[in-house]
């Protein structure tokens, strides 16, 4: 695991390897410890240290005495502050800054940010809105609880919709130091008094942006503590043993360290999005996304680090429980005055659930005129010559390699996303509604095809697909194997000029309507489990070849069980080498999850924006109890595009799929019953008796989603195994 979550760019890893560095020298971690013997929790040489290297003056404007840098390096430096838990009041000053820099007058940024980004002053920023302002400008009430007020000399205070910006030290302020859970930070109430605030130091309307860069810098230290305590956790699972064995071999501790990666996960992505925004404005929704998920995650996976780490990890002596504190106050902190997750269900309602707006390199340009040209052509066509110009000009799979998509890296898919998404439309440059057919099952399989087959299957197979003219299905799973895909028992006989197939598969979505299937079979009996098996391709109207669909909870048959017997396939239609079907097989694996971590096999018949609906629909006593619950599905919906953005470059780069999918996979199988289970809460007994019927269907159908594919329960352990490092259980070996 990368200490720099969130660095992709090479200039942001640099930046953080530094700042790893400095903290690690600066012993950051003892010295936050030492805080619990109550030493002070603004260590001298640690704030020097930062002043030395300019983080106070990171995002501040060059002309002010900063570096002219944005929220993203701030986020790299604040999540290396997060992973050593920094000691004092960086946090809460810098978010002070930000707001003054990006929202204050000229005249409000020449007094205050030269000092403040030099570290002479240091700044606290207040969430709680207890404040009011009177028409004459005397501000009265309180803010309760402020991070860094007691060390700060200016305060920026939210007050109702506009910020004050106060010298700590005026008249009628009255900062009161407050016990702190987390001992490496300080933390206080502010009282004002009939205190006077001038027209330059109130900053009108700026109230939402205040929130959007405290949750935006909050988010990427909860990235720190996210990663910190799962390193932590695997670390201990690998070496601790119990019953003779490492903990790590358990598949209940492997389920927790999976699902701290995934929280990890979530964050870093969202975290990600919302600092690279071009503005506040456009960062408002990304930031109460990645602030909701930060909660959770810092929370969720301290808590488990102690669990994992049993009675040592309850002990004073062990630094588990500072991330607790830190993680606790933290989610405290943010959620005070305005909860993330209620502004996550307004942004969905009002229509600004989207990522944040950012500028792509200029290298994008070149990829923009041809995608916008692309999309002109396509819109100029009748629908049934659309699909053909999407295959002919590489649009329809951009990624795959040529001459069946475009070969294209990551900036162009990024600009085809945009150009060609939803999200697009006249007033950005974009366009709407580019429809390119999502393929399934039929695409990922073809894809291997295209990776591994020989030019004459590549010649005769994939662009039939492409064209639509032609479905395969996937033949794994049999009736003693699920998950364990290889476990097959269907047997290959080697005959003259090919091999005759005998055996059953199950679960194989979609068979009925299929052409082709691409299957595994046992060529050699006697080998090992994973050595003897052979890919085939098998012409689903083969004599022989018998599909019976088996009719599923919803009453539909989308899955099938498949009997083959002395099926002939001729030694052409054999996918790979014989007896190394396993390495296809796990590409074939691969691409399912990053395609299902793109979009591909997600239920579309019940979406946020119908959530939403049943949301205001439902009696406002029930809409409350259900509203943050409906704020946290929301947001991890929109976080999975982030996360494929992130997580599908490997794939992009046309190297083989990695686990990472897996992240993806999983999580949206998940997410869309947690979708639907709340929407079946909410609709209540209309879900029951007709009322809601394609709710209902989708609810019953999703319940597939955790078992096709791979059940959730294995892949966790794959997530265990294969990404965080844990060793397999023994008896399986």
């Amino acid at each position: 695991m990368s200490n720099a979550a969130l660095a992709i760019t090479d200039e942001h890893r640099e930046l953080a390897a530094a700042a790893n560095g400095q903290l690690s020298r600066l012993s950051s971690r003892a010295a936050a410890r030492a805080t619990l013997g109550g030493e002070g929790n603004h260590p001298e040489n640690v704030w020097s240290a930062a002043v030395a290297v300019g983080w106070p003056g990171l995002a501040i404007a060059e002309e002010y005495g900063g570096s002219g840098f944005g929220l993203s390096e701030l986020s790299i430096v604040l999540e290396a502050q997060g992973r050593e838990l920094c000691p004092g009041p960086f946090l809460s000053s810098v978010a002070a800054a930000a707001v003054i820099d990006r929202c204050g007058t000229d005249a409000l940024r020449a007094r205050l940010l030269p000092g403040l980004a030099d570290g002479r002053v240091i700044g606290a920023l207040g969430l709680p809105n207890g404040i009011a302002v009177g028409s004459d400008l005397t501000a009265t009430g309180e803010s309760a609880a402020v991070l860094g007020a007691p060390d700060a000399g200016v305060l920026v205070l939210i007050a109702g919709d506009d910020v004050i910006v106060l010298d700590a030290a005026a008249d009628g302020i009255t900062v009161t130091s407050l016990p702190s859970l987390d001992t490496t930070r300080s933390i206080g109430s502010v009282a004002l008094h009939d205190v006077t605030v001038t027209e330059d130091c109130t900053i009108r309307g700026a109230a939402r942006r205040a929130r959007t860069v405290f949750r935006i810098l909050a988010a990427a230290e909860a990235v720190g503590i996210s990663w910190a305590v799962l390193e932590m956790a695997v670390a201990y699972a690998k070496v601790r043993e119990q019953f003779g064995r490492t903990i790590g071999t358990f598949q209940a501790v492997k389920h927790h360290a999976a699902n701290m990666l995934v929280n990890a996960e979530e964050t870093t992505a969202a975290t990600w999005d919302a600092a690279r925004a071009d503005d506040l404005d456009s960062a408002w929704f990304p930031a109460a996304v990645a602030a909701s998920n930060a909660i959770r995650s810092a929370v969720l996976n301290a808590e488990c680090n102690i669990q994992l780490h049993g009675g040592i990890g309850f002990t004073w002596e062990h630094d588990a429980h500072l991330y607790l504190r830190r993680a606790r106050t933290l989610a405290a902190i943010l959620a005070d005055g305005a909860d993330p997750l209620v502004d996550v269900v307004e942004g969905q309602r009002s229509g600004r659930a989207h990522p944040a707006s950012f500028t792509l390199p200029s290298d994008a340009d070149e990829f923009r005129t041809a995608a916008r040209e692309a999309v002109a052509t396509w819109k100029s066509l009748p629908p049934e010559r659309r699909r053909d110009f999407l295959v002919d000009s590489g649009y329809l799979v951009p990624h795959w390699p040529k001459p069946w998509g475009r070969a294209a890296g990551v900036l162009e898919q990024l600009v085809i996303e945009e150009e060609f998404g939803p999200g697009a439309s006249e007033a950005t440059g974009g366009f709407n509604g580019v429809e390119r057919p999502d393929m399934g099952i039929t695409g990922w399989v073809t894809l291997t095809i295209a990776q591994a087959g020989t030019d004459d299957q590549r010649e005769r197979w994939v662009e039939p697909v492409l064209r639509g003219d032609v479905m395969w299905c996937q033949l794994f799973s049999e009736p003693g194997a699920g998950s364990d895909a290889a476990a097959v028992r269907t047997a290959a006989k080697k005959v003259d000029g090919g091999w005759l197939i005998t055996g059953q598969k199950v679960w194989t979505s979609l068979a009925h309507q299929c052409q082709w299937g691409l299957a595994t079979v046992r060529t050699d009996p006697d080998a090992a489990k994973h050595a003897g098996v052979t890919m085939v391709a098998i012409d689903m109207n083969a004599p022989g070849v018998k599909v019976n669909p088996l009719k599923g909870l919803t009453g539909h048959a989308h899955f099938n069980e498949v009997f083959f017997d002395d099926v002939f396939v001729p030694d052409s239609d054999v996918v790979g080498d014989v007896n190394r079907g396993w390495l296809v097989a796990r590409a074939t694996l691969g691409n399912e999850r990053v395609s299902i971590g793109g979009g591909s096999g997600a239920s579309t018949g019940f979406t946020s924006d119908d959530l939403i609906a049943l949301l205001d629909e439902a009696p406002a006593e029930i809409a409350a109890a259900h509203t943050r619950r409906a704020g946290e599905v929301i947001a991890e919906a929109h976080t999975l595009r982030l996360l494929n953005l992130r997580r599908v470059t490997r794939a992009i780069e046309g190297a083989e799929p990695g686990p990472e999918g897996n992240v993806t996979k999983l999580l949206v199988a998940e997410q869309s019953q947690r979708l639907t289970e709340l929407g079946m809460a909410l609709a209540g007994t209309a879900a029951v008796v007709g009322g809601t019927p394609s709710l209902t269907t989708t609810y019953l159908g999703n319940r597939a989603m955790t078992i096709a594919g791979g059940t959730s329960e294995i892949t966790r352990n794959t997530i265990a195994e294969r990404i965080l490092g844990l060793p397999r259980d023994p008896l399986l070996k």
